[in-house]
């Protein structure tokens, strides 16, 4: 998530809440390149680029969502092969240590 390449989580994310008009001036104006950069970006940045307090709200909303599909995603990384293979195939009901 870091080159121009790296930005299309940003304009996915902006689709599903319908606000990808804002994402030149997200990711040029606010600097957002990363899933991370949004702790530092407040409302008021976002009324600064013209983003409503709707869209604000949908904005926030979808970037939990995604902060929470990263989180699953890191802790599945950590299974070992087999144990995700079980799991995808929902085998594996119980924490193997």
């Amino acid at each position: 998530m870091q080159s121009e390449e790296g930005t299309e989580w940003l304009m996915e994310l902006l689709t599903e809440v319908q606000l990808q008009q804002y994402f030149m001036r997200i990711r040029d104006e606010l600097n957002v390149t990363r899933l991370s950069h949004f702790d530092y970006v407040k409302n008021e940045d976002l009324e600064k680029i013209g983003m409503g307090r709707p869209g604000q709200r949908r904005l926030w909303e979808a970037v939990k969502r995604r902060r929470a599909m990263c989180k699953r995603k890191s802790w599945m990384s950590k299974l070992t092969p087999w144990q995700h293979y079980l799991r995808s195939r929902n085998l594996l009901h119980f924490k193997v240590v």
